[in-house]
């Protein structure tokens, strides 16, 4: 696992596997950790760091990264069922129709308590060790811990935001019963918990890992310092979090946080010079001044952002903090094999000749066509020809973002669409699935403080509100104008939108799921959009037309209807974990399907 610092050897697996890997069950069932604390393992920092590796290698299984894009993205607006998945795929079909039961397995949140758990033990151990080797110096311990730290702390902050009340413990486990009967803690306790470990550990963690080889660089096959958590990385986790919380003015210290590093990252790699080359980020500035180096996509070349970003290795300037599935063979575990069964191109099983199990709803699609823009506000964002295949040879728009290799959309003249997506041709498609996944990059957290900015604006015509609403309309200009290539179509500072503070937050919002469309975020969004509003009411309007025929939930009578049902098998050994009111009547139901 090329991606960190150091290789992970056969040994260190097999110490991972005996350390805590938890039954198929639920993840109550865990190998105590004293079976593997003798002194011929927790000796020195290399079994700290095989550890550390442990922890980066599970959330690269399929059933992590499946969650995390089922979980984010699968109930919003923006997937819809290809006509497969009923037959090939009932579970995740059932998701789509927002029917869901306690039996489903995409419910189990094993993976997750997985990770926790290791880090949980590293956390408890690495003090232990730093007093048997000195080579493990305080500065390292701090750092592993901050490292650790952040890893539990985003898998809980999947989980909250997935479950809502969830078990909630930072202990290394000693034995079962220490677990067991954990009740749900609640969401808002949870995620106040989180924030209370970042702010504390914050300072601590590494900013720029040292290179392995020259490989290890930006859009190199690996990129340590985006490839493991960084500060950068706790500090995106925290703009998000302070925004769930309603902490406006931490969130956007912490998002300036995050654009301050990359802009000195910035000027490290790529100096003050003037002449940089055009493939590399481009110091853009918007209308009130606001300016940061972005790629930038452009007529003659539309494709450079998706290219940087998602294809070739990634690990681009912009990320913050991405897995890398870098190929090591057929069947290697280091494929990133949920993209392309959700998505398509899928080999190893249930392909459909290239298709997914998962297509991009059908009006964003129609509307491009058409010219009458409600989703994409114009033709010429190239983020519509990038993310889609639309040649409609499966009946429905294939999904290309996380799955291609390489973007070549052209242009085309005459008096269609300025691009062309229409051909499989205009997508290279690995032969193994080894895209990385992206859990934080740029763009996302700059949107993150826009929102925090005009949230935290009031109605009233003060000079401190017009100016935080335009510190948010630049930012939402600057993510808009990176992608389109035709500046009489970018945002115009002159609207009503850019400085009337409801439709401000429209726009925001809107430009937030073009830009991280099929990342995993769009369901999380709308259900912070709901907690913002203390209502489902966003959700509903947003998503119940998708759901309306056959949807058993499709309405979303409450707020509890935005957050899953726990597993049955959780709530069967866990005599303190009650479900959710609006989901016990089906507790001991299931599918009623031969598809299963």
């Amino acid at each position: 696992m090329r991606h960190i610092t150091y290789k992970l050897k056969y040994a260190a697996l097999a110490a991972v596997a005996v350390m805590m890997l938890a039954a198929c069950s639920d993840f109550l069932e865990i190998t105590p950790r004293d079976q593997v604390t003798e002194d011929n393992f927790w000796n020195e920092k290399a079994d700290i760091d095989q550890m550390v590796a442990g922890c980066y290698l599970s959330m690269q299984t399929e059933g992590f990264i499946n969650n995390a894009i089922v979980w984010g993205e699968a109930r919003s607006e923006n997937l819809y069922p290809t006509s497969m998945l009923d037959s090939k795929e009932y579970n995740l079909y059932q998701i789509m129709r927002e029917n869901l039961l306690s039996t489903n397995p995409y419910t189990k949140w094993i993976n997750y308590y997985e990770v926790i758990n290791k880090a949980n033990t590293i956390i408890a151990m690495a003090p232990v060790v730093s007093q048997k080797d000195p080579s493990y110096h305080e500065s390292d311990v701090l750092a592993t811990i901050a490292e650790m730290t952040a890893l539990r702390s985003l898998c809980y902050f999947y989980l909250i935001r997935t479950f809502d009340e969830v078990p909630f413990y930072r202990f290394a486990v000693q034995e079962e019963d220490a677990v067991a009967a954990l009740p749900a803690t609640p969401f808002n306790q949870v995620l106040d918990s989180l924030v209370y470990d970042l702010e504390a550990v914050r300072g601590n963690a590494i900013v720029h890992y040292p290179a392995n080889d020259d490989n290890d660089r930006i859009g190199g096959r690996y990129y340590t310092t985006v490839n493991r958590v960084t500060r950068t990385a706790i500090d995106a986790m925290l703009t998000e979090m302070y925004l769930w919380q309603g902490n406006y003015d931490k969130a956007i210290a912490s998002a300036d946080a995050v654009i301050a590093q990359k802009r000195a990252d910035y000027q490290e790699e790529y100096g003050a010079s003037t002449s940089v080359s055009l493939t590399k980020p481009q110091l853009l500035t918007a209308p009130n001044g606001t300016a940061m180096e972005l790629y930038q996509a452009t007529t003659a070349n539309p494709s450079l952002v998706h290219n940087a970003i998602f294809g070739g290795n990634g690990n681009s300037f912009e990320s913050i903090f991405e897995l890398a599935f870098t190929f090591q063979g057929s069947g290697s575990f280091y494929e990133n094999t949920a993209f392309g069964r959700l998505f398509g191109e899928n080999k190893a099983k249930d392909s459909n000749q290239g298709a997914g199990f998962l297509t991009p709803r059908p009006d964003i699609i129609a509307e491009m066509s058409a010219k009458s823009y409600s989703f994409w506000r114009s033709q010429y964002d190239v983020r519509f020809y990038n993310n889609i295949q639309t040649d409609n040879k499966y009946a429905e728009g294939t999904i290309r973002k996380g799955v291609a290799l390489t973007f070549d959309i052209a242009a085309k003249s005459g008096s269609g669409l300025p691009f062309d997506n229409t051909s499989k041709g205009y997508f290279t498609i690995s032969a193994y699935q080894n895209r990385n996944f992206i859990f934080y990059r740029l763009t996302d957290v700059m949107l993150l403080k826009a929102e925090a900015l005009v949230l935290k604006a009031t109605d009233e015509e003060t000079d401190e509100n017009k100016e935080l609403l335009r510190q948010a309309f630049d930012l939402v200009y600057l993510v808009n104008t990176r992608s389109c290539t035709n500046r009489t179509d970018y945002l115009n500072a002159n609207k009503t939108e850019a400085t009337n503070r409801k439709l401000l937050r429209e726009v925001i919002r809107g430009e937030r799921n073009r830009e991280l469309m099929y990342e995993g975020k769009r369901w999380f969004d709308l259900v912070r959009y709901a907690r913002q509003e203390g209502s489902p009411k966003v959700v509903r309007s947003t998503v119940t037309s998708k759901v309306s025929s056959g949807a058993g939930g499709g309405t979303f009578p409450s707020m509890d209807a935005l957050f899953w049902p726990y597993n049955k098998d959780e709530v069967r050994v866990n005599p303190n974990l009650h479900q959710k009111s609006i989901y016990a009547s089906e507790a001991s139901e299931s599918y009623s399907s031969g598809n299963e």
